[in-house]
Protein backbone atom coordinates (compact mmCIF):
# COMPACT_ATOMS: atom_id res chain seq x y z
CA UNK A 1 0.00 0.00 0.00
CA UNK A 2 1.28 3.31 -0.76
CA UNK A 3 2.49 5.48 1.98
CA UNK A 4 2.12 9.27 2.27
CA UNK A 5 5.34 10.68 2.06
CA UNK A 6 7.15 14.18 3.26
CA UNK A 7 6.71 16.74 1.17
CA UNK A 8 9.76 16.82 -0.39
CA UNK A 9 10.10 13.01 -1.58
CA UNK A 10 8.72 13.49 -5.37
CA UNK A 11 11.05 14.16 -8.01
CA UNK A 12 11.14 17.82 -9.20
CA UNK A 13 14.02 18.43 -11.37
CA UNK A 14 13.00 18.33 -15.10
CA UNK A 15 16.13 16.91 -16.11
CA UNK A 16 15.21 13.74 -13.84
CA UNK A 17 11.90 12.73 -15.37
CA UNK A 18 13.61 12.97 -18.45
CA UNK A 19 16.17 10.99 -17.89
CA UNK A 20 13.55 8.90 -16.47
CA UNK A 21 12.14 8.70 -19.70
CA UNK A 22 15.37 8.18 -21.48
CA UNK A 23 16.03 5.51 -19.58
CA UNK A 24 12.72 3.21 -20.45
CA UNK A 25 12.76 4.33 -24.23
CA UNK A 26 16.04 3.08 -24.38
CA UNK A 27 15.91 -1.08 -22.34
CA UNK A 28 11.69 -1.47 -22.38
CA UNK A 29 10.25 0.24 -25.59
CA UNK A 30 13.84 0.75 -27.97
CA UNK A 31 13.10 3.42 -30.09
CA UNK A 32 9.36 3.24 -30.55
CA UNK A 33 7.51 6.67 -30.45
CA UNK A 34 5.09 6.95 -27.41
CA UNK A 35 1.40 6.45 -28.94
CA UNK A 36 -1.95 5.69 -27.61
CA UNK A 37 -1.08 2.35 -25.96
CA UNK A 38 1.56 4.03 -23.42
CA UNK A 39 -1.12 6.52 -22.74
CA UNK A 40 -3.11 3.15 -21.96
CA UNK A 41 -0.02 2.25 -19.45
CA UNK A 42 0.51 5.06 -18.02
CA UNK A 43 -3.13 5.18 -16.72
CA UNK A 44 -2.75 1.31 -16.11
CA UNK A 45 0.19 2.54 -13.50
CA UNK A 46 -1.64 5.65 -12.52
CA UNK A 47 -4.91 3.41 -11.45
CA UNK A 48 -2.77 0.82 -9.72
CA UNK A 49 -0.33 2.60 -7.67
CA UNK A 50 -1.89 5.52 -7.19
CA UNK A 51 -5.64 5.97 -7.23
CA UNK A 52 -6.21 2.50 -5.62
CA UNK A 53 -3.94 2.63 -2.90
CA UNK A 54 -4.77 6.27 -2.42
CA UNK A 55 -8.74 4.71 -1.98
CA UNK A 56 -7.32 1.73 0.31
CA UNK A 57 -5.28 3.99 2.71
CA UNK A 58 -8.34 6.17 3.24
CA UNK A 59 -10.15 2.71 4.03
CA UNK A 60 -7.34 1.97 6.29
CA UNK A 61 -7.63 5.62 8.53
CA UNK A 62 -10.87 5.02 8.64
CA UNK A 63 -10.78 1.80 10.15
CA UNK A 64 -8.28 3.14 12.21
CA UNK A 65 -10.64 6.01 13.47
CA UNK A 66 -13.08 3.57 14.29
CA UNK A 67 -11.17 1.81 16.37
CA UNK A 68 -9.84 4.86 17.62
CA UNK A 69 -13.60 5.83 18.86
CA UNK A 70 -14.27 2.93 20.13
CA UNK A 71 -10.82 2.74 22.74
CA UNK A 72 -11.78 6.36 23.64
CA UNK A 73 -15.58 4.95 24.46
CA UNK A 74 -14.44 1.97 26.14
CA UNK A 75 -11.51 3.74 28.19
CA UNK A 76 -11.87 7.38 28.44
CA UNK A 77 -8.60 9.28 28.98
CA UNK A 78 -6.67 12.34 27.83
CA UNK A 79 -4.35 10.25 26.26
CA UNK A 80 -7.66 8.19 24.20
CA UNK A 81 -9.05 11.27 23.14
CA UNK A 82 -5.58 12.65 21.67
CA UNK A 83 -5.27 9.26 19.47
CA UNK A 84 -9.22 9.61 18.54
CA UNK A 85 -8.25 13.28 17.66
CA UNK A 86 -5.04 12.42 16.21
CA UNK A 87 -6.93 9.98 13.95
CA UNK A 88 -9.30 12.46 12.40
CA UNK A 89 -6.59 14.79 11.60
CA UNK A 90 -4.96 11.78 9.64
CA UNK A 91 -8.09 10.60 7.92
CA UNK A 92 -8.99 14.30 7.06
CA UNK A 93 -5.82 14.50 5.25
CA UNK A 94 -5.97 11.31 3.54
CA UNK A 95 -9.65 12.12 2.45
CA UNK A 96 -7.51 15.49 0.46
CA UNK A 97 -5.43 13.30 -1.45
CA UNK A 98 -8.56 10.78 -2.59
CA UNK A 99 -11.03 13.64 -3.35
CA UNK A 100 -9.20 14.67 -7.06
CA UNK A 101 -10.68 11.18 -8.12
CA UNK A 102 -14.60 12.31 -7.71
CA UNK A 103 -15.73 9.82 -10.39
CA UNK A 104 -16.97 6.03 -10.05
CA UNK A 105 -17.33 5.21 -6.78
CA UNK A 106 -17.41 7.98 -5.01
CA UNK A 107 -19.72 9.88 -7.53
CA UNK A 108 -22.39 7.20 -9.41
CA UNK A 109 -25.79 8.52 -8.17
CA UNK A 110 -27.05 11.59 -9.24
CA UNK A 111 -28.99 12.21 -5.94
CA UNK A 112 -26.94 10.76 -3.27
CA UNK A 113 -23.16 10.17 -4.28
CA UNK A 114 -21.41 8.79 -1.75
CA UNK A 115 -18.78 11.96 -1.52
CA UNK A 116 -21.67 14.03 0.14
CA UNK A 117 -21.69 11.62 2.97
CA UNK A 118 -18.26 11.85 3.66
CA UNK A 119 -17.67 15.40 2.72
CA UNK A 120 -20.83 18.02 2.92
CA UNK A 121 -18.88 20.89 2.07
CA UNK A 122 -18.17 19.46 -1.41
CA UNK A 123 -20.87 19.49 -2.71
CA UNK A 124 -22.06 23.44 -2.50
CA UNK A 125 -19.52 24.83 -0.33
CA UNK A 126 -21.85 25.44 2.78
CA UNK A 127 -20.61 24.88 6.40
CA UNK A 128 -23.07 22.65 8.00
CA UNK A 129 -21.31 22.56 11.67
CA UNK A 130 -24.11 24.18 12.95
CA UNK A 131 -26.19 21.58 11.45
CA UNK A 132 -24.03 19.07 12.96
CA UNK A 133 -24.02 20.60 16.02
CA UNK A 134 -28.09 20.30 16.26
CA UNK A 135 -28.33 16.85 15.46
CA UNK A 136 -25.63 15.88 17.88
CA UNK A 137 -27.42 17.55 21.03
CA UNK A 138 -31.26 16.42 19.42
CA UNK A 139 -29.82 12.71 19.56
CA UNK A 140 -28.26 13.25 23.03
CA UNK A 141 -31.20 14.16 24.30
CA UNK A 142 -33.69 11.85 22.26
CA UNK A 143 -34.41 8.28 23.36
CA UNK A 144 -34.35 7.00 20.21
CA UNK A 145 -31.93 4.00 20.04
CA UNK A 146 -28.66 4.89 18.10
CA UNK A 147 -27.80 1.77 16.20
CA UNK A 148 -26.34 1.32 12.70
CA UNK A 149 -30.36 1.60 10.88
CA UNK A 150 -30.66 5.02 12.76
CA UNK A 151 -27.33 6.36 11.34
CA UNK A 152 -27.61 4.71 7.90
CA UNK A 153 -30.61 6.88 7.48
CA UNK A 154 -29.07 10.46 8.13
CA UNK A 155 -29.18 12.99 5.20
CA UNK A 156 -25.22 13.94 4.13
CA UNK A 157 -25.59 17.21 6.55
CA UNK A 158 -25.58 15.66 9.29
CA UNK A 159 -22.86 12.60 8.71
CA UNK A 160 -19.56 12.52 7.76
CA UNK A 161 -16.20 14.14 8.84
CA UNK A 162 -17.63 17.09 9.43
CA UNK A 163 -20.03 15.43 12.07
CA UNK A 164 -17.22 13.25 13.49
CA UNK A 165 -14.89 16.37 13.93
CA UNK A 166 -17.81 18.16 15.97
CA UNK A 167 -18.09 14.90 18.11
CA UNK A 168 -14.02 14.70 18.48
CA UNK A 169 -13.27 17.98 19.18
CA UNK A 170 -15.80 20.10 21.26
CA UNK A 171 -18.31 19.52 23.77
CA UNK A 172 -21.68 19.34 22.61
CA UNK A 173 -22.93 21.85 25.25
CA UNK A 174 -24.03 25.31 23.98
CA UNK A 175 -20.12 26.81 24.91
CA UNK A 176 -18.90 23.89 22.78
CA UNK A 177 -15.73 24.05 24.56
CA UNK A 178 -12.39 22.42 22.66
CA UNK A 179 -10.59 21.71 25.94
CA UNK A 180 -9.47 18.41 26.71
CA UNK A 181 -11.22 18.33 30.43
CA UNK A 182 -14.36 19.20 29.18
CA UNK A 183 -14.67 17.19 26.09
CA UNK A 184 -13.15 14.54 28.56
CA UNK A 185 -16.42 15.34 30.92
CA UNK A 186 -19.00 16.13 28.39
CA UNK A 187 -18.23 12.10 27.14
CA UNK A 188 -18.69 11.22 31.11
CA UNK A 189 -21.99 13.24 31.61
CA UNK A 190 -23.79 12.53 27.97
CA UNK A 191 -23.36 8.88 27.62
CA UNK A 192 -25.27 8.82 24.64
CA UNK A 193 -22.23 11.02 23.11
CA UNK A 194 -20.73 8.17 22.30
CA UNK A 195 -23.10 6.16 20.56
CA UNK A 196 -23.54 9.02 18.29
CA UNK A 197 -19.48 9.23 17.97
CA UNK A 198 -19.12 5.41 17.35
CA UNK A 199 -21.97 5.72 15.41
CA UNK A 200 -20.90 8.40 13.21
CA UNK A 201 -17.70 6.80 12.70
CA UNK A 202 -19.13 3.66 11.62
CA UNK A 203 -20.85 4.98 8.83
CA UNK A 204 -17.67 6.10 7.64
CA UNK A 205 -16.48 2.61 7.29
CA UNK A 206 -19.09 1.71 5.41
CA UNK A 207 -18.59 4.30 3.02
CA UNK A 208 -15.09 3.46 2.70
CA UNK A 209 -15.77 -0.27 2.35
CA UNK A 210 -18.47 1.11 -0.46
CA UNK A 211 -15.72 2.77 -2.40
CA UNK A 212 -12.67 -0.19 -1.90
CA UNK A 213 -15.24 -2.75 -3.07
CA UNK A 214 -16.25 -0.65 -6.38
CA UNK A 215 -12.40 0.12 -7.03
CA UNK A 216 -11.99 -3.79 -7.11
CA UNK A 217 -14.98 -5.78 -6.77
CA UNK A 218 -18.19 -4.93 -8.24
CA UNK A 219 -19.23 -1.27 -9.30
CA UNK A 220 -22.81 -0.80 -8.57
CA UNK A 221 -24.96 -3.29 -9.31
CA UNK A 222 -22.98 -4.97 -12.34
CA UNK A 223 -20.54 -7.85 -12.51
CA UNK A 224 -17.05 -5.71 -12.99
CA UNK A 225 -15.25 -3.66 -10.69
CA UNK A 226 -14.89 -0.48 -11.71
CA UNK A 227 -11.13 -0.71 -12.52
CA UNK A 228 -11.53 -2.76 -15.46
CA UNK A 229 -14.56 -0.46 -16.59
CA UNK A 230 -12.43 2.07 -16.54
CA UNK A 231 -9.08 0.79 -17.81
CA UNK A 232 -11.42 -0.51 -20.48
CA UNK A 233 -12.61 2.38 -21.15
CA UNK A 234 -16.20 1.33 -20.92
CA UNK A 235 -17.34 4.00 -18.81
CA UNK A 236 -21.34 5.10 -18.28
CA UNK A 237 -21.27 8.42 -20.22
CA UNK A 238 -18.95 7.85 -22.68
CA UNK A 239 -16.24 9.91 -21.93
CA UNK A 240 -12.06 8.86 -22.38
CA UNK A 241 -10.39 7.30 -18.83
CA UNK A 242 -8.03 9.63 -19.01
CA UNK A 243 -10.53 13.02 -19.78
CA UNK A 244 -12.39 12.04 -16.53
CA UNK A 245 -9.44 11.56 -14.94
CA UNK A 246 -7.94 15.32 -15.76
CA UNK A 247 -11.28 17.14 -15.97
CA UNK A 248 -12.02 15.48 -12.31
CA UNK A 249 -8.53 16.88 -10.42
CA UNK A 250 -8.91 20.14 -12.37
CA UNK A 251 -12.62 20.33 -10.77
CA UNK A 252 -11.41 19.83 -7.64
CA UNK A 253 -8.70 22.74 -7.65
CA UNK A 254 -11.26 24.85 -9.25
CA UNK A 255 -13.17 23.82 -5.95
CA UNK A 256 -10.67 24.63 -3.56
CA UNK A 257 -10.11 28.21 -5.09
CA UNK A 258 -13.78 28.61 -5.70
CA UNK A 259 -15.18 27.61 -1.92
CA UNK A 260 -12.30 29.18 -0.24
CA UNK A 261 -11.72 26.00 1.23
CA UNK A 262 -8.50 26.34 3.16
CA UNK A 263 -10.71 28.87 5.34
CA UNK A 264 -13.63 26.86 5.38
CA UNK A 265 -12.53 23.03 5.90
CA UNK A 266 -11.89 21.72 9.39
CA UNK A 267 -13.26 24.68 11.60
CA UNK A 268 -12.41 23.20 14.81
CA UNK A 269 -9.33 20.34 14.11
CA UNK A 270 -7.59 23.50 11.98
CA UNK A 271 -5.68 21.01 9.57
CA UNK A 272 -6.56 23.01 6.06
CA UNK A 273 -3.26 23.41 5.24
CA UNK A 274 -2.46 20.19 5.85
CA UNK A 275 -5.48 18.87 3.75
CA UNK A 276 -4.88 20.58 1.02
CA UNK A 277 -0.85 19.68 1.40
CA UNK A 278 -1.69 16.15 0.53
CA UNK A 279 -3.96 16.74 -2.21
CA UNK A 280 -0.85 18.75 -3.97
CA UNK A 281 1.12 15.30 -2.99
CA UNK A 282 -1.04 13.57 -4.97
CA UNK A 283 -1.34 15.69 -7.78
CA UNK A 284 2.27 15.62 -8.03
CA UNK A 285 1.68 11.22 -7.90
CA UNK A 286 -0.45 11.02 -10.22
CA UNK A 287 1.39 13.32 -12.86
CA UNK A 288 4.90 11.93 -12.07
CA UNK A 289 4.08 8.45 -10.75
CA UNK A 290 5.06 5.92 -7.57
CA UNK A 291 8.81 5.09 -7.26
CA UNK A 292 7.42 1.62 -9.06
CA UNK A 293 6.43 3.81 -11.91
CA UNK A 294 7.90 2.63 -15.67
CA UNK A 295 5.97 5.65 -17.54
CA UNK A 296 3.74 8.58 -16.11
CA UNK A 297 1.73 11.01 -17.50
CA UNK A 298 4.93 13.47 -16.93
CA UNK A 299 6.92 11.20 -19.06
CA UNK A 300 4.46 11.04 -21.84
CA UNK A 301 4.71 14.74 -22.19
CA UNK A 302 8.14 14.93 -22.00
CA UNK A 303 9.11 12.67 -24.81
CA UNK A 304 6.22 14.30 -26.89
CA UNK A 305 8.54 16.94 -27.01
CA UNK A 306 6.29 18.88 -24.04
CA UNK A 307 9.33 19.63 -21.92
CA UNK A 308 8.60 23.41 -21.49
CA UNK A 309 5.27 22.12 -20.11
CA UNK A 310 5.96 19.89 -17.50
CA UNK A 311 8.05 22.72 -16.32
CA UNK A 312 5.65 24.98 -15.85
CA UNK A 313 3.44 22.40 -14.33
CA UNK A 314 6.35 21.69 -11.64
CA UNK A 315 6.84 25.01 -11.62
CA UNK A 316 3.43 25.86 -10.10
CA UNK A 317 3.08 23.19 -7.76
CA UNK A 318 6.46 24.67 -6.54
CA UNK A 319 4.49 27.71 -6.07
CA UNK A 320 1.51 26.33 -4.02
CA UNK A 321 4.20 24.23 -1.54
CA UNK A 322 5.47 27.69 -0.91
CA UNK A 323 2.47 29.48 -0.33
CA UNK A 324 1.03 26.32 1.93
CA UNK A 325 4.21 26.87 4.08
CA UNK A 326 3.62 30.53 4.67
CA UNK A 327 -0.33 29.91 5.06
CA UNK A 328 -0.93 32.54 2.47
CA UNK A 329 -4.16 31.83 1.73
CA UNK A 330 -4.37 34.91 -0.93
CA UNK A 331 -1.54 33.67 -2.78
CA UNK A 332 -3.02 29.93 -2.14
CA UNK A 333 -5.99 30.94 -4.43
CA UNK A 334 -3.92 32.54 -6.84
CA UNK A 335 -1.42 29.52 -7.85
CA UNK A 336 -3.85 26.71 -7.57
CA UNK A 337 -5.75 28.96 -10.18
CA UNK A 338 -2.28 28.73 -11.50
CA UNK A 339 -2.52 24.39 -11.58
CA UNK A 340 -6.03 24.18 -12.51
CA UNK A 341 -5.02 25.97 -15.37
CA UNK A 342 -2.61 23.90 -16.35
CA UNK A 343 -5.24 21.21 -15.71
CA UNK A 344 -7.13 22.69 -18.55
CA UNK A 345 -4.58 23.34 -20.91
CA UNK A 346 -1.08 22.42 -20.69
CA UNK A 347 -1.82 18.55 -19.63
CA UNK A 348 -4.47 17.63 -21.40
CA UNK A 349 -2.99 19.77 -24.93
CA UNK A 350 0.28 17.89 -23.93
CA UNK A 351 -1.31 14.47 -23.86
CA UNK A 352 -3.27 15.29 -27.03
CA UNK A 353 -6.77 14.74 -24.96
CA UNK A 354 -9.70 16.41 -26.38
CA UNK A 355 -11.78 17.66 -23.29
CA UNK A 356 -14.94 18.89 -25.23
CA UNK A 357 -16.23 20.38 -22.34
CA UNK A 358 -17.24 23.92 -20.48
CA UNK A 359 -15.33 24.23 -17.43
CA UNK A 360 -17.49 25.69 -14.25
CA UNK A 361 -16.62 26.38 -10.55
CA UNK A 362 -16.22 22.53 -10.03
CA UNK A 363 -19.03 22.05 -8.10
Amino acid sequence: MWEKKPRGWMITAAVAVAAIVAGCVGKDRGEKPIDASDISQALEQAVDQTIIPTVQAFKLEVSTLEQSAEAFCNTPSNDALSALQNGWLITFEQWYALSIYNFGPLNDDIVFPAYTFIDSLRLRGTNYLETVRSEIASDIDDSITLDADYFAAKTFQNVGLLAVESASFETSTAEHSQQAADILADFTNQPRKCDVLVGLTGQLVLWADYIEEGWLTQYKNGTEPYRSLFLNAELEDGSAPITQLIVAAQEFLDYLQARNVVNVAAPLAGNSWAAISSTIDAVEQLLQGSEHTTISLFDIMIATGNQNAVDTVQGNIAQIRSAIASEDADMLEITLGYLDGNFKREIPDSLDVELGINFSDGD
